[in-house]
């Protein structure tokens, strides 16, 4: 396989869903990236801040599965230093991650979804009890 997979996310309270979408693009990928959203750019995508702070986010991510290797997002919005840093084989998304899918298509990124696992009750929104 020896492919290189990423996936983005804010992970604000780690729940089943991300666990899910994490375990699930590990099998897809030999090392897989995940992108954890600074809080900045959180608050420019989401319009508030998360609930946990970023090195909080990404303890959680580890504590979960130490192999994953986590790194910041891009504190602009749009920037893809991050793809072009690491340079993922395929990025991994969500199924609410339609928004990505349309940025990757732009810049010719090679992109598959993963399936959602219980959307009505494991989305961030409805988790957290905040919009978006």
């Amino acid at each position: 396989m020896n492919k290189k997979g990423m996936v983005f996310g804010v992970f604000d309270g780690l729940h089943e869903g991300h666990k899910y979408l994490l375990t699930e693009a590990a099998k897809l990928c030999d090392e897989l990236v995940v992108v954890v959203t600074l809080d900045e750019a959180v608050a420019t995508l989401k319009g508030h801040l998360p609930q946990q702070r970023y090195k909080e986010r990404v303890a959680a991510i580890t504590a979960f599965n130490p192999t994953l290797k986590i790194v910041e997002g891009d504190p602009a919005l749009g920037e893809w230093t991050v793809l072009k840093t690491h340079k993922p084989d395929m990025v991994i998304l969500g199924y609410d991650q339609e928004r990505i899918a349309k940025e990757l298509r732009l810049v010719s990124v090679f992109y598959k979804f993963v399936s959602a696992y219980k959307p009505a009750e494991f989305k961030s929104s409805i988790v957290n009890g905040t919009p978006h």
